[in-house]
């Protein structure tokens, strides 16, 4: 499985996304295409390519799982200068927040808060703010 990334500026790609995944790409296999391998031992690459003139990135939101997400915001905001969305929680499922690359592509991270196969059945909409909070307080 492979994921593409469109970037405008292929030097300035490799630096945002070796800085996020902490280690230069794991293949290149042309000057304007990267890719490194987001699972050990499974064939799922994040695949960052150079897009010449103007481009529309990505429409839906990928988000990495970390295992600890305020962590993960200090390091995005000081390592890679983004502006990330006060944390989300759905008490006892997950942590979430976003950000968008330099390019508008939609990122985020997640942490679980218990295994996923250990979680509640919260029951409700995703849609239902009063579900979750964020750093700030109930976000309903």
């Amino acid at each position: 499985m492979t994921l593409q990334i469109p970037v405008g500026d292929i030097g300035t790609g490799r630096r945002f996304y070796a800085t996020l995944f902490g280690r230069d790409p794991d293949f290149a296999p042309h000057d304007d295409f990267l890719e490194w391998r987001v699972l050990p031992g499974a064939e799922l690459w994040w695949q960052v390519v150079a897009m010449p003139g103007a481009f529309r990135p990505l429409t839906t939101r990928v988000r990495l799982r970390v295992d600890d997400v305020h962590a993960a915001v200090r390091r995005a905001e000081s390592e890679l200068g983004v502006s990330v969305a006060p944390v989300t929680t759905l008490p006892g499922v997950v942590r979430f927040t976003d950000f968008d690359d330099p390019w508008g592509n939609h990122l985020g991270f997640y942490e679980d808060i218990v295994p996923s196969d250990e979680q509640p059945e919260p029951g409700g909409s995703a849609h239902d703010d009063r579900l979750f909070e964020t750093d700030d307080g109930p976000r309903g």
